[in-house]
């Protein structure tokens, strides 16, 4: 492999989810978080979880109440108003004839124009399976308030969105306040799969092989430490030549926010590593920044020109691991794809990830999809 500087991303790369479990556990906490907090009518827990309704890659057009499914020129290939699929007739009055949303047309131009900020409350991306089961709940809600005529009186995406980080809170790993972390803690088994031992004999060669190999991962290092431990082992940070937790990515790519200690599997407050200063080689650090990364290796490792350094990362999350990387640091990347396996006879997760309802993941009705 002609890289000099490999970097993994964790979550959805060299741990997968036994998906059936984790999707429907991501549902129920959500659900029960907008009724039990955000006090939606209860006649949300009885909706079933439908698991066909589920699609990575689905956009959700929070004022409107729609979710939408985009060709790669931004098309409208297919959309529902809650859980009611539209008909052509209907996505052109709402979005015109040319079937095109003026902000998801933006989010094409540049993904991460719509990433914070006040776009982010208007549209909103489902990339990876840690916010899948947002679509149906979601949808399941407007179909609630267009039955009462409240839909104005609830946000029900900010309100999502409050359920998703009350669930991946950092904090709450080791504090137990979220019912994600408790379950993957109590039933390891029952949602984390172990990786792959050729896998693990290949990052191995890699090193061997004299590249510079670097774990990337926006969980916190408990939680980190807790899934890389089962899926790749006790010793899972001697494959790696520097582990990064807590990297905020994109941001990781594009900013120059500053490496953090870490200790006793908790960021070190106040430890901050000057932008100048290298790290150390086996350690392991918190949030950061590819260019002092790189500075790193460079230094330590392969004094060449920074021109002449190849680098490549591999993850799941399209923005986050895929075009944030090759935009802002002309990084390489492989984006891995559960739904590539959907062809495969014995493939156990096509519940969740293959949708009759959405069709086909890459391409529908002849035109690559977004």
């Amino acid at each position: 492999m002609d890289y000099d500087i490999i970097g993994f991303d964790l979550d959805g790369t060299l741990l997968r989810y036994n998906l059936n479990h984790m999707v429907a556990l991501e549902y129920k906490i959500l659900t029960n978080y907008l009724v039990k907090v955000k006090g939606y009518p209860k006649c949300l827990l009885e909706k079933p979880f439908n698991a066909n309704f589920l699609q990575k890659g689905l956009i959700i057009d929070a004022e409107r109440g729609n979710l939408l499914k985009l060709g790669a020129d931004g098309t409208i290939l297919r959309a529902t108003h809650g859980t009611k699929l539209l008909s052509p007739e209907d996505v052109n009055k709402i979005y015109g004839e040319s079937r095109q949303w003026t902000l998801a047309q933006e989010f094409i131009r540049d993904p991460l124009s719509t990433w914070n900020g006040p776009a982010a409350e208007k549209l909103r991306t489902l990339l990876d399976y840690f916010d899948l089961a947002a679509a149906l709940v979601f949808a399941q809600a407007v179909d609630i308030f267009d039955e009462k005529s409240e839909a104005m009186n609830f946000k029900i995406w900010p309100d999502i969105l409050s359920g998703l980080i009350y669930m991946y809170t950092r904090e709450h790993f080791a504090n137990g306040q979220s019912e994600y972390f408790e379950n993957l803690k109590a039933c390891p088994q029952l949602y984390l799969m172990r990786t792959n031992e050729n896998v693990i004999k290949w990052i191995k060669a890699l090193r061997q092989a004299g590249k510079a190999i670097y774990l990337l991962t926006g969980s916190n290092i408990d939680f980190a430490n807790f899934t890389a431990s089962y899926a790749l082992g006790p010793d899972w940070r001697d494959l790696f030549d520097c582990t990064l937790c807590f990297a905020k990515k994109p941001g990781f790519f594009g900013m120059k926010r500053p490496f953090l200690r870490v200790a006793d599997l908790a960021e070190v407050p106040k430890s901050e590593i000057p932008l100048n200063d290298c790290l150390q080689l086996g350690g392991i650090y918190s949030q950061g920044n590819f260019q002092q990364l790189l500075n790193t290796f460079n230094k330590l490792l392969f004094r060449k020109p920074f021109n002449e350094i190849r680098s490549l990362y591999l993850g799941d999350n399209l923005i986050q691991d895929v075009y944030a990387p090759a935009s802002c640091c002309n990084i390489a990347t492989i984006a891995l794809s559960e739904e590539l396996l959907c062809r495969e006879s014995n493939y156990e997760f096509k519940s969740i990830v293959q949708s009759e309802f959405w069709g086909p993941y890459f391409l529908l009705d002849g035109s690559p999809t977004l």
